[in-house]
């Protein structure tokens, strides 16, 4: 049997990577190069100039949605490591509405000049070099600490996508929703004076505000 072969991809925001015949991403993660992220469309020159070059990179591990057939049922759902998250994540896996064999994208927006957020926090100043290894870690990491929600979704019988990017948390969720074209976004709310996250009521707000397809908010 031989070896599949690699194939070259038009990627997120139109930068071109390598990805399997089978749609599979390379073992650990594809890093994609990607020419700009949320954050970065900000019209003040100097928020650009703030951004480190290692948060225009993202991370997806599994099958984008480009790779997946139409009909096939495609579910975001957003997670940043708080207990909001993890209740959307308790409906998906143990509620009846969403068929087994959907295909869940596992998606979580980390900072892009920060050190702190989602999953792992840190020193609120630190000099551009370090800081791009310290977001490239954390990247890593946000892939491994998810890694446990995505192996009890397969072993319900759900087909998961891991996708981890820097960035704006509204404005990125919106770019993957149509990226992997899914159908529906599944996020958690967190209660009034809990630190933001992607499991905060502005964030929730504003997807259903301006999400192109229904978002399902657990409170």
């Amino acid at each position: 049997m031989s070896a599949p072969t690699n194939s070259t991809d038009q990627g997120f925001f139109g930068v071109q990577h390598q990805t399997s015949t089978s749609g599979e991403t390379t073992p650990g993660g594809q890093v994609h190069q990607i020419a700009q992220t949320p954050v970065l469309e900000s019209g003040n020159p100097f928020d650009k100039a703030s951004i480190p070059t290692e948060a225009r990179q993202q991370q997806i591990v599994g099958v984008p949605g480009e790779h997946l057939p139409d009909h096939q049922s495609k579910v975001l759902l957003a997670l940043d490591g708080t207990e909001a998250g993890d209740k959307a994540f308790d409906y998906l896996l143990n509620n009846k509405t969403i068929a087994q064999g959907s295909h869940i994208f596992l998606t979580t927006v980390l900072p892009a000049n920060v050190l702190g957020g989602p999953w792992v926090s840190g020193p609120l100043s630190i000099d551009t070099k370090k800081q791009n290894e310290l977001l490239r870690q954390l990247r890593q990491q946000a892939v491994e600490r998810m890694s446990p929600y995505k192996n009890k979704l397969k072993e319900r019988g759900f087909n998961v996508t891991m996708h981890v990017l820097h960035g704006d948390a509204r404005a990125s969720l919106l770019k993957v929703i149509t990226y992997h074209k899914v159908d529906l976004v599944l996020i958690g709310k967190r209660n009034r004076g809990w630190k933001r996250g992607l499991t905060s009521g502005t964030v929730s707000s504003y997807l259903v505000s301006h999400s192109p397809v229904p978002v399902l908010v657990i409170k």
